[in-house]
């Protein structure tokens, strides 16, 4: 009775063993796949793509002069590409990347404020998007 009880904790042993040994396994599966599955989002994310789109918007929409063209295409891409950089934390860290994206929100009109004139800062603000699901183009560089 003994040897069949002592039989049978050995194997109730290895069992757990090899469980433990499988959800280790899957656990690093789980976490290789989400960082795969950024740096995609990463890479796929075309900065001057976006930046040609969103150009193509606000220049007829606010009437830019030629001298605020230069000026408004390098916030647009410095603030791709702060997006860009952040990216690979949208699946790791929600919490951490919806709070620098409002950053980057917020960012956008207090220094296009400085570079453009009141009116076609009027004019912007009526073209931010409210929100993530907008189909407006500031949408890609926004949320």
């Amino acid at each position: 009775m003994k040897k069949k009880l002592l039989i049978m904790s050995m194997l109730f042993g290895v069992f757990s063993f090899s469980n433990a040994q499988s959800i280790g396994d899957l656990t690093k599966s789980a976490n290789s796949t989400a960082s795969k599955a950024a740096s995609a989002a990463t890479n796929s994310f075309d900065v001057a793509g976006i930046a040609n789109q969103v150009m193509g918007l606000l220049s007829p929409k606010l009437k830019l002069s030629e001298s605020q063209k230069p000026l408004v295409n390098s916030l647009v891409n410095e603030l791709l590409n702060k997006k860009k950089n952040i990216l690979p934390t949208a699946v790791s860290d929600k919490a951490g990347y919806a709070s620098k994206m409002t950053a980057i929100r917020d960012l956008f009109p207090a220094k296009m404020k400085k570079i453009i004139k009141p009116e076609q800062y009027t004019a912007l603000l009526g073209l931010l998007p409210k929100s993530a699901s907008s189909p407006s183009v500031l949408t890609k560089m926004l949320y």
